[in-house]
């Protein structure tokens, strides 16, 4: 008797699956009828689960699809798509915290309970981090973008490296300012952000040197695996960013399996154990180095209020004045972005949208992440879109001028000529110049008479001293038409363009605001009323002061950014 009730229960099984299937494809219409495009779309319907139970919340998609949807709280979906022949027949999904997984695309569109593990918290701070030679053998592409890009060689920065021993370019002590040099019982904390990995595995400060000497060290900058292994990034006072990464430094237990934290929830290849997080597609996650913050000390503080609004101040987090700001890219995003609508198109413009995106000199596009074998064997086609070339770009020719806009307009009136130029920051999604406070971009303005002859300026302003004295064709400015965008630390003597651990204060701060457009005039004499005379602005990008550079012995390595003539 209870068998016969079990084959009943079976047969009762199979007809409930087979109405099931009749009602999906009827759902989907007859192919016939539609377009070639839409022929294809389908329904594939499974559920997700744990070893706990149904997973709520997971994103379910097919590898290298735009679309996902979630799991309602019985972990089922019920999934549109468009399957083309490139896509494997897989449904995968994935959640923060879990690591991806996939089932296979039944003929039907039925899926099997597609399982996820949790990622359990176990973080090994002797993990021996993986060099990069291993992720070069399955993302070759990847790899030789990053390694030509400064973030590849960040403990290895030659001009880093001069600035924290007090070398020159020659490598003769004492030339200049260094970090070393000044405190001489101190590593400093430089390397939490240029020899991370190496910085994570210490409970105490590291000399650069040593960092790149220890065999330990996978790679003279930060890593692949340094960051895929980052899970999420908190809130701590002690660091110089006021924010700290927390890893997951995990070997497996069998096999040669890699853990990764990235954004695609589609990744379920055997070499990586792979789990998605949305903090890989977020600014949070740069929060950790790009901002540098100085506490100054028991009862120390600066008058900011000089310098920047309380807005601007406000929008920077800070609560006091005890705060010397040195770096603050993340910052100026962040406040960029919390005054914003929320139908101005520029919200929730991310960082990797601007300097892990695709260029002219990248091109052709890629629609795969792996290469090789890999590719042939688990390669998930993708739209460019979806990928990021990871060259990390900052303070280039093409990066400037894709922020920076000028204009000029000139009129004379009487013996006066009048020269007004407009610059804009378009496109930044933080202050122009950012970062470094090392950094300017000056502005550099001349007009001349019909003869070519050049015009003294009476009224406007002029370049400082730390533009360079001297010959004019070796980068020497000072004293001409112009002035300087920049963010300038000064010590209590009042020194101007000091190294952040001297600084008391800010001296200024003219760097360009995003959108915003700053209008300056020069008014220089003229000889004839009537005479036709011209005008011309020039944008230049420069990387340290002149006569820091001098001191150093650093190249020139002035960048044009943008000429504009009247």
């Amino acid at each position: 008797m209870a068998r016969h009730k079990k084959i009943i229960g079976l047969v009762c099984a199979f007809f409930i699956i087979i109405v099931s299937v009749a009602y999906l494809q009827r759902a989907q219409g007859n192919p016939a009828d539609k377009d070639p495009e839409k022929a294809s779309a389908h329904i594939a319907v499974g559920r997700a689960v744990s070893p706990y139970g149904p997973l709520a919340d997971a994103r379910v998609r097919l590898p290298g699809q735009d679309d996902f949807i979630l799991t309602d709280q019985q972990g089922h979906f019920a999934l549109k798509g468009t399957r083309t022949w490139r896509s494997r027949p897989m449904v995968t999904a994935g959640k923060e915290g879990w690591f991806n997984n996939g089932a296979p695309l039944g003929r039907f569109g039925l899926v099997g309970d597609i399982s996820l593990r949790p990622v359990f918290l176990a973080d090994d701070p002797n993990y021996r981090f993986n060099s990069p030679q291993v992720c070069f053998n399955c993302h070759s592409k990847v790899t030789r973008i990053w390694d030509q890009s400064k973030m590849a060689h960040t403990t290895a920065n030659p001009k880093l490296l001069d600035m924290y021993y007090g070398t020159d370019a020659e490598g003769n002590l004492g030339r200049g300012e260094g970090y070393r040099l000044d405190n001489p019982r101190s590593n400093g904390n430089c390397a939490t952000c240029h020899a991370p990995s190496a910085a994570a595995a210490s409970r105490w400060s590291l000399d650069l040197k040593e960092v790149l000497d220890s065999p330990r060290t996978e790679w003279e900058g930060v890593s692949c695996e340094y960051c895929h292994k980052v899970r999420k990034v908190v809130e701590d006072p002690s660091t110089p960013s006021g924010a700290a990464a927390i890893l997951e430094r995990q070997a497996p237990v069998r096999g040669r399996s890699i853990l990764v934290f990235g954004p695609y929830d589609d990744v379920v290849v055997p070499p990586m154990a792979a789990s998605y997080n949305p903090l890989y597609d977020s600014g949070r996650f740069c929060s950790t180095c790009h901002s540098h913050l100085k506490r100054l000390g028991p009862g120390k503080t600066w008058d900011r209020r000089k310098i920047y609004s309380d807005e601007e101040w406000a929008g920077f987090g800070f609560e006091n004045n005890s705060i010397l700001p040195i770096q603050t890219t993340y910052q100026e995003w962040k406040h960029w972005q919390e005054s914003l609508p929320a139908e101005d198109p520029n919200k929730e413009k991310k960082c990797q949208q601007c300097h892990l995106s695709w260029q002219k000199k990248l091109l052709p596009y890629e629609n795969f992440v792996v290469d090789g074998n890999a590719r042939s064997m688990w390669g998930t086609y993708r739209s460019p879109e979806q990928i990021r070339p990871h060259h990390f770009e900052g303070g280039t020719k093409a990066q400037l001028q894709n922020a920076l806009a000028m204009e000029i307009e000139g009129e004379t009136q009487g013996n006066e000529l009048l020269l007004k130029v407009h610059i804009s920051n378009t496109n930044g999604g933080h202050w122009v110049p950012t970062g470094e406070p090392m950094r300017s971009v000056m502005l550099l303005v001349e007009a001349h008479d019909s003869e070519d002859r050049a015009l003294k300026l009476i009224r406007g302003s002029r370049l400082p001293d730390w533009a360079g004295i001297g010959q004019l064709g070796k980068g020497n400015y000072a004293g001409l038409p112009g002035v300087v965008f920049a963010r300038v630390l000064a010590d209590a003597a009042g020194n101007l363009n000091v190294p952040f651990w001297r600084a008391s204060k800010i001296a200024s701060d003219t760097r360009i605001r995003p959108k915003k457009t700053v209008t300056l005039e020069f008014v220089f004499g003229l000889t004839d009323p009537e005479d036709e005379p011209t005008g011309e602005a020039i944008l230049i990008y420069r990387p340290a002061p002149r006569s820091m550079a001098k001191a150093k012995k650093w190249p020139l390595e002035d960048i044009p950014i943008i000429s504009k003539a009247w």
